[in-house]
């Protein structure tokens, strides 16, 4: 069956013609709407008191939102990166901080840690206050634990993300201890280092 090259040319310009023309067509008219008052709403009491997560003063589970005094931890961090452009980032909750650090929150009096929003950056900073100096040790463990996951993590995705990760650098000031993961750490370091 032999098919004619300019039957087939019309049949196609037909059809894209009314393709094109079908969606140029009138719009049907929209009922207009006029707002009218809403009505009262009744207070709503919450059933269950939510738990409060001691260390980010959110409720436990959720991003902190809102105006809250911030943490020892939170302050050290927020002096140590101040003037330092850092990727995108968030504060780790609760869960996630148990699972990745494994850190025991009962040796902290607080803890800080920013990670990266987007998963193309490896850059990481924590501060952790500690309730007692002599636990330094069991927190540089969470320390090592989470480093060591990030090594695995990166190691076959991002090279020049995964230098940073392994060229982390820590610090102890008093019962404050700092990790960080980011092209800046050394800066990062220096100004915990000579905070107050």
């Amino acid at each position: 069956m032999k098919i004619n090259k300019k039957l087939l040319a019309v049949i196609m310009t037909l059809v894209i013609g009314s393709a094109a023309l079908t969606g140029c067509g009138q719009k049907t008219e929209q009922p207009s709407v006029t707002p009218t008052e809403s009505p009262a709403v009744d207070e709503v009491t919450p059933t269950e008191t939510p738990v409060v997560d001691e260390n980010t003063g959110g409720v436990a589970g959720e991003e902190v939102t809102g105006e809250t005094d911030p943490t020892p931890a939170q302050e050290t961090y927020f002096v140590a990166v101040d003037g330092i452009e850092m990727p995108a980032g968030m504060a780790m909750d609760s869960t996630m901080f148990a699972d990745t650090y494994g850190i025991d929150t009962s040796l902290l009096n607080s803890y800080y840690v920013q990670m990266p929003m987007m998963n193309v950056h490896a850059t990481e900073v924590a501060v952790f206050e500690l309730k007692d100096a002599k636990d330094a040790d069991k927190v540089m463990a969470g320390i090592e634990k989470r480093q060591k996951a990030l090594v695995d993590q990166w190691k076959s995705y991002l090279p020049e993300q995964l230098e940073l990760v392994e060229n982390y650098k820590t610090a102890q000031k008093d019962n404050m201890i700092l990790f960080v993961i980011s092209p800046e750490a050394d800066q990062i370091v220096q100004k915990f280092e000579s905070a107050k």
